[in-house]
């Protein structure tokens, strides 16, 4: 049976064509557990439960909602998400312990989200792909790609991260990380510290802004891997993040209405390529934009518009929107 109830859970194995919800009263008050270790477990609808567990290959191509928390171990298999994630209480993943001193590639994440994850406390994401948006009470990324932008109440930590924008109370950032777009505002001024890897080693704080670094092909930061980035890449804190009256952010839920000093992140000043910029955009919003509408294409054209958008695109950003257009 590929739902069966298993002492004081419920648990998911194989493939479901349809969706997984509670069947009676009693159902609601058990914890999912979606197993995919020994075989890949796949939901083609939506999930919904009290509180979820996904363990090993797991697929879900409908909605992910959650009453209360959400845990998530890939132990070194690809949990997939296809459709956006709504949790009540906290988001943890806990993938399998990955070397930082070995080379790291888009490639090597145990986790993909496509679609937005609201969640109304915490989140803690590794190795992990969001091809969407973030928005919870406090988040920390480690290894992680965010194509959005994160949405945090309180607290955001970005560790070996690349993130598309931010708006936050408080932001810190460790390590090798990247601005995917130069959208960023917290009401503190952004903390800027090394990254403690396991074995004690510490990793220098460097952000580097993505179009400029685009043509080598990397989505995270590898300048702790000795690769060797032009100099105006770099975003300092001493010049790129500016302390500025700025309007009250809706996102935020910030109801004042009158301006607010916040410390913004800003490249106005500098001196670049126009044209670099807008090709990046362009095709990092055709790949979104792609990837949002691949269910409401024709079925029989759906290959097409992806094949004409990954052109546009560098081999990983290709990887990730093929991942998200199944």
């Amino acid at each position: 049976m590929p739902i069966k109830q298993d002492g004081s859970k419920v648990v998911v194995t194989g493939k479901i064509s349809g969706s997984v919800f509670p069947t009676n009263e009693k159902d609601t008050v058990f914890p999912v557990l979606i197993e995919g270790e020994s075989a890949a477990a796949t939901i083609e609808g939506a999930l919904y439960g009290r509180s979820l567990e996904m363990r090993g290959a797991v697929s879900v191509l409908g909605p992910v909602v959650a009453r209360g928390d959400l845990r998530i171990s890939p132990r070194g298999k690809l949990i997939q998400m296809l459709a956006g994630l709504t949790v009540n209480g906290s988001v943890n993943c806990e993938p399998k312990i990955q070397n930082l001193s070995d080379q790291i590639d888009v490639q090597d994440a145990q986790l993909i989200i496509k679609g937005d994850i609201a969640a109304n406390q915490n989140i803690s994401l590794k190795n992990a792909i969001v091809f969407g948006s973030i928005r919870a009470v406090n988040c920390t990324l480690e290894n992680t790609i965010v194509l959005g932008t994160c949405i945090i109440e309180e607290s955001l930590v970005v560790k070996m991260s690349s993130i598309g924008g931010y708006a936050s109370r408080d932001v810190t950032f460790e390590g090798s990380c990247v601005m995917i777009h130069a959208l960023g505002e917290s009401l503190t001024q952004p903390i800027m510290v090394p990254y403690e890897m396991s074995s004690n080693r510490l990793i220098s704080n460097d952000i580097r802004y993505y179009p400029v670094i685009r043509e080598y092909n990397q989505l995270l930061n590898h300048s702790h891997l000795n690769q060797i980035y032009p100099e105006y890449s770099i975003l300092s804190i001493d010049t790129d993040w500016v302390e500025s009256r700025v309007s009250p952010n809706a996102a935020l839920d910030e109801l004042s209405m009158e301006a607010m000093n916040k410390w913004v992140l800003s490249i106005g000043g500098r001196i670049g390529d126009t044209s670099l910029l807008s090709d990046s955009i362009d095709a990092l919003t055709s790949m979104l934009k792609c990837g949002f509408e691949f269910e409401h294409y024709h079925p029989q054209k759906r290959n097409l518009y992806v094949e004409n958008v990954s052109k546009k695109l560098t081999e990983q950003e290709s990887w990730i929107l093929n991942r998200v257009c199944q």
